[in-house]
């Protein structure tokens, strides 16, 4: 009788289909590849989260006035950036300053170069002070040099942001605006500057500047505060030459644009007629002319 091919398979299924005996214990074992748990680790302390979360506000900041910035100039709209103030001054900058979208490519090295000769004009009035203050300190002559010093701490307090906004900001105002007025006014002022470079290196007395007249008579009370007067000279000195080719270029420049002095005339009358000030100033002197006509011929 033949054999049935399915009953080794039923038995052989039958067998592997047994279940354990009761009371016996089957032992699963689990697989190679399974991770092993997460170590337990301790919350950080109250200091450490309060300071991961300042830092991470101070980032959101950052990152808000960034994107709201970046909203302003896309929009058309600049924050303000001129002048150049620490975020604790009281006084905020008034107007927008950006020489690669607002000068000329040709222009830009120029205008990079009078923020060197500005910037090393303040370095040396800084020096010039300490030259001073330390001829008060060793010369017999106090009535001198305390007047040098005090000449000096107006240059100081004068010239530091004067120069800033009367012969920096005009040639790039004329750069930005092609403005003929612009130029006139830094080539009038950026002569006088330099002249006045000249003046401070010889150091004529009572003027503010330790130069070389000063170093001779602060000498013989002291060879070593005579010494910084002599650099100090010789400091007052490098600016002249660069000052001199800036007023050379510029007005290459101001003559090749086309620009005269009547254009100048006209910008000047032009704004002081948009002036509200110099509108109300002109109203009133034409009320009270009109008011002292009428009076003397009623009278």
């Amino acid at each position: 009788m033949a054999s049935n091919p399915f009953d080794e398979e039923s038995g052989r299924a039958g067998s592997e289909g047994k279940r354990p005996a009761k009371g016996k214990s089957v032992t699963l074992s689990s697989p190679n590849n399974w991770d092993d748990p997460p170590k337990y680790e301790p919350p950080s302390s109250t200091s450490q989260r309060s300071a991961k979360e300042e830092e991470l506000a101070k980032r959101e900041a950052a990152l808000r006035e960034r994107e709201q910035n970046i909203a302003k100039v896309e929009g058309g709209v600049h924050p303000n950036n001129f002048p150049p103030l620490p975020p604790c001054c009281p006084i905020k900058p008034c107007c927008y300053v950006s020489l690669t979208e607002q000068i000329p490519p040709s222009e830009q090295w120029k205008m990079k170069l009078l923020i060197a000769v500005l910037i090393y004009y303040w370095v040396v009035l800084i020096y010039n002070f300490i030259c001073t203050v330390a001829g008060l300190v060793v010369s017999t002559d106090t009535a001198t040099y305390g007047t040098t010093m005090g000449v000096c701490i107006a240059y100081l307090l004068l010239f530091l942001p004067c120069s800033l906004f009367c012969w920096w900001y005009p040639a790039y105002y004329a750069y930005k605006n092609n403005s003929s007025l612009g130029y006139l006014w830094f080539f009038l002022v950026m002569s006088v500057q330099t002249i006045g470079f000249a003046i401070n290196a010889l150091g004529l007395p009572n003027l503010g500047a330790a130069g070389f007249i000063n170093s001779v008579i602060v000498f013989n009370a002291s060879k070593p505060v005579g010494a910084m007067f002599i650099i100090c000279g010789l400091l007052w000195i490098v600016p002249i030459p660069f000052s001199a080719i800036l007023i050379f270029l510029v007005h290459r420049y101001y003559r090749s644009s086309g620009k005269s002095i009547n254009e100048a005339t006209q910008e000047a009358m032009t704004g002081a007629a948009s002036n509200k000030y110099v509108r109300q100033a002109a109203v009133g002197a034409a009320k009270e002319g009109i008011k002292a006509s009428v009076t003397g011929a009623t009278s």
